[in-house]
């Protein structure tokens, strides 16, 4: 199964809720110290500023939930989904909806219950967050479940909009899914208004037992073709031009994450670090940051320039010869592009092992500064 996620935007969510917590939190506490010690002159400024303090604060509990909390539902659903063939692709906070399933089923947003309570749903109401104690902690702690029904048409109203265009006038439906990925949870389902699952395999009913049993519904589905366009609208590497490079692997097992994962270039590309002349690739370390450039003679400007931009020390990862080093940088940038940070790249392991993978020296033990 190919898996696409954005993890650009779920980096930065997670930054943007600790920094909304720690702000808030600390603004609160100088609020309270300064009510207690100037109690004549700070009435105004509670009325004003404090109630703003704990607005932030309930904000950044809800960020945090949805960003850092676990489980998470990217991982949940790609363990839940595991073993599908590569005729499948999971779209994670890329599309208009968080979750988007496209197999030969058809189209299906995933809305996400990461609740772990008993819950009970009849027709289209749900049943569980009752008590006036609950649903005051419920509020502030931001935990209640809400609808996620209404949540769960919303985006697939915003997919089908999407498809729409991609595909006029055609036939092909976007299908709600509610999925509890939470172990512990447990619902009764009476008649719901749209499919209620487990991600669990274990329990019934699951989202992989659903999704079989939606082999033979017959429903139209987006071509290869039309999933490319899709992937070209988001600056995503296609299905044809994965098929196009050289991945040894079990298919079935294969997920392509487009912020973390690596997988092998075009063929050419180790033949260009094979038999280069002329010019060399460097990379250089920095703690976990990563700089990637082209240098016609000597490394030592550049890594001058790099030690001059770094807080940490500057090491020679590896260099590659190739007879067209910005060619080469080029072809590197764009497949690193999500991971830039400035003038750096956050590479995971699996990316530097691919890079020390495609040939030349590595520099890490010769050359520092």
């Amino acid at each position: 199964m190919r898996v696409v996620i954005n993890q650009a935007l779920v980096n930065r969510n997670r930054k943007i809720s600790h920094i909304l917590f720690f702000v808030s939190l600390g603004g609160m506490g100088l609020g309270f110290f300064y009510t207690w010690s100037s109690p004549t002159s700070s009435s105004q400024f509670s009325c004003m500023i404090l109630p703003i303090l704990l607005l932030m604060t309930i904000a950044s509990v809800r960020m945090a939930n949805l960003w850092i909390r676990e489980p998470r539902p990217e991982d949940v659903l790609n363990e839940a989904l595991k073993g599908f063939g590569s005729k499948y692709t999971i779209f994670h906070y890329l599309l208009p909806a968080q979750h988007v399933l496209i197999g030969p089923e058809g189209i299906f947003t995933i809305s996400t219950v990461w609740q772990e309570r008993s819950y009970r749903v009849s027709g289209k109401k749900w049943y569980g967050d009752g008590g006036i104690t609950h649903l005051l902690f419920g509020y502030l702690r931001q935990d209640l479940l809400g609808n996620p029904f209404r949540d769960a048409l919303v985006e697939t109203r915003e997919m089908q909009g999407l498809v729409n265009k991609i595909v006029p006038n055609s036939d092909i439906e976007v299908q709600p899914l509610v999925v509890f990925i939470n172990p512990k949870a447990s619902v009764e389902i009476e008649d719901p208004l749209l499919p209620v699952l487990y991600a669990d395999p274990r329990k019934k009913p699951s989202l992989k037992g659903y999704l079989r049993d939606q082999q033979n519904a017959g429903r139209e589905t987006l071509t290869v073709e039309q999933m490319d366009e899709i992937d070209r609208k988001y600056g995503l590497i296609t299905r044809q031009e994965l098929e196009a490079m050289s991945y040894a692997g079990d298919e079935d097992e294969y997920e392509y994450d487009e912020a973390d994962a690596v997988e092998a270039e075009p063929a050419e590309l180790s033949e260009e670090a094979a038999a280069g002349e002329g010019g060399l690739v460097y990379i250089f370390q920095s703690g976990q940051l990563y700089k990637i450039g082209a240098a016609w003679e000597s490394i030592d400007e550049p890594l001058a320039e790099a030690q001059a931009d770094a807080r940490l020390p500057v090491e020679v990862l590896h260099t590659i010869p190739t007879g067209d080093p910005e060619k080469f940088v080029a072809r590197l940038e764009r497949k690193f592009a999500r991971k830039k940070q400035k003038d750096w790249y956050g590479l995971s392991k699996k990316d530097v092992a691919w890079l020390l993978s495609l040939g030349g020296d590595t520099g890490a033990d010769d050359s520092q500064a």
